[in-house]
């Protein structure tokens, strides 16, 4: 080991920095590979990553997937000729339960009702498992592997068989009770958190994440802290983590860095370390994450933004110049859980390829070095597999963006935003609709285009869509973009629960940067639910 190990060390020469004290663990490591190891990490770092793929890991329980190729089939064998570059494999079932082979922790081999094609156990006696078999397809086909750890997942909460006993051998590592959490409709109800403040919190996390550094081919971990984002008994309550809260995890994520440069040291390979932060260093300081400290401690070498729930306004801007000024690369989230269309536009039914493109579009334009992609599955079925295909194969890349025919929107929160458990306490959309109308009153919002239009062709073309509901069968709104009057169509189209109006928009209409959109209506009560502005190429 120690040969191949200064072999590929000397290999990796080319400067760097180095990786501060104590990180070998007390280790002798001569100076030359500790700059040669430092700069192999760097350099994996910033990695090209068009599309980050983020798997969950339920492949393995699914149906008829109980050989190595069918398996594949489900989730990794679409992604070739796509733009996904990595992919970020979870086993977490809930804290303490996985999908991978662990002697630490608790391994989830349930075949009980809904996981009666749980192939896991199978998959063991064969020496694999869904983690080892994803880590060889990426390094077969020269993709990055990446285990995801979601800190605080919460699935027991609902469904009983991802209990752990680690939880129920000791109530008090948990916030509260199933009982208790009755009595709640907002995150209270996720009763079974697990409180980072209690002592066994942090080495048990240290034992999982080294045991796969060391038994696994991967080629880091992500530290996935928006699974659920609630760690601390304040935070739970609706309460902003305090100071001594926030060094909690401070704390937990130097131990963890530490531990990753160890064993990176050991195994001469350039282990890295990401994380998936609320989208704003605001929002994640209120749950307890300091980022830029992380940032400026070189703590985290990667980091992904955001839920993908608020898709076509994410605001990123604040957390990109900070990753930039850190030499951090940011992966923004888009997330099927946000591009879909829910009462009262439609009922859980997907939106459009083009929709994905639109929200792609904005992040890479506020300077995104990839994007992040999370609840997209290309299968089992062949219209999964196409609707994905389509999406990943195009969003990893700003200028291909430039010839597809999307759409851009107004944020849509509905109704499932402000009632979601976790979401809604990390994500801004205060200016996000729907937006409630007062009779006869003109009321603004800002539907944000990256693209300058002002010296298109004439085969772009644009449409303005804009969904309401509380309309008179009579009523026909008023509808500005920018300064003009562009419609709208008169009696409109019932979509799904909503009355749509479409009002045709010279491309040389609209801004790069924020369109007013403005709306008035003469019935009380009435409501704008949604904004998409479609461009067509």
């Amino acid at each position: 080991m120690q040969t191949r190990r200064r072999e590929f060390l000397a290999g990796m020469m080319g400067g760097g920095t180095a990786l501060g004290l104590g990180w070998t663990g007390g280790g002798s490591v001569e100076s030359s590979e500790v700059a040669a190891l430092d700069a192999a990490r760097r350099q994996a770092a910033h990695r090209r990553r068009r599309v980050i793929f983020n798997n969950d890991g339920d492949d393995i329980w699914q149906d008829g997937a109980n050989t190595v190729r069918k398996f594949l089939a489900v989730r990794h064998t679409p992604l070739l000729q796509t733009h996904v570059d990595s992919i970020f494999y979870s086993t977490t079932q809930s804290f303490n339960f996985f999908t991978h082979d662990t002697k630490v922790a608790e391994v989830f081999r349930s075949k009980d009702g809904s996981f009666a094609g749980n192939n896991l156990t199978a998959f063991l006696e064969q020496g694999t498992d869904g983690l080892r078999m994803s880590c060889e397809f990426a390094g077969k086909h020269g993709l990055e592997s990446m285990w995801t750890l979601r800190m605080n997942d919460i699935h027991d909460a609902w469904t009983a068989a991802f209990r752990p006993k680690w939880k129920q051998q000791d109530p008090t590592r948990i916030m509260s009770t199933l009982a208790e959490s009755q009595k709640f409709t907002d995150r209270r109800r996720l009763w079974s958190l697990v409180d980072f403040e209690h002592r066994d919190v942090e080495p048990r996390l240290l034992e999982i994440i080294e045991e796969v550094l060391a038994n696994y081919a991967v080629d880091g971990i992500e530290l996935d802290f928006l699974r659920a984002p609630f760690y601390f008994r304040t935070t739970f309550s609706g309460q902003p983590a305090t100071a001594a809260q926030t060094s909690v995890l401070t704390r937990l994520v130097q131990k963890i860095r530490k531990l990753v440069l160890r064993e990176s040291a050991r195994r001469g390979k350039p282990f890295l370390l990401a994380t998936r932060v609320p989208a704003t260093p605001a929002a994640s300081l209120r749950i307890g994450i300091d980022i830029a400290a992380w940032m400026q401690e070189s703590l985290v070498d990667v980091v992904s933004l955001g839920g993908g729930y608020i898709t076509f306004d994410l605001p990123i801007k604040d957390m990109v110049a900070l990753a930039k000024k850190h030499d951090v690369a940011v992966y923004p989230c888009l997330s099927q859980s946000g591009l879909m269309y829910r009462p009262p536009r439609g009922v859980n039914s997907k939106q459009s390829p083009a929709a994905w493109f639109g929200a792609a579009a904005r992040l890479w334009h506020d300077g995104a070095d990839g994007i992040h992609t999370f609840n997209l599955f290309p299968g089992p079925g062949n219209a999964d597999r196409d609707y994905a295909r389509k999406i990943l194969g195009t969003i990893g890349s700003a200028e291909d963006l430039k010839s597809q025919s999307l759409s851009y929107a107004i944020s849509d929160a509905g109704q499932w935003m402000p009632s979601h458990y976790w979401a809604k306490d990390v994500a801004e959309y205060s200016q996000a609709l729907p937006l409630v109308l007062k009779a006869n009153e003109f009321a603004r919002r800002a539907l944000y285009v990256p693209e300058d239009f002002s010296s298109a062709g004439f085969n772009v073309t644009a449409e303005l869509r804009v969904d309401f509901t509380g309309l008179a069968t009579d009523s026909t709104p008023e509808v500005l973009f920018g300064s003009a009057n562009f419609g709208p169509t008169d009696g409109g189209e019932t979509v799904a629960g909503v009355k749509r109006f479409v009002c045709k928009v010279p491309v040389q209409a609209i801004r790069p940067g924020p369109n007013r959109v403005m709306v008035k209506a003469k019935d009380t009560g009435a409501k704008l639910v949604g904004a998409e502005l479609w461009i067509r190429r």
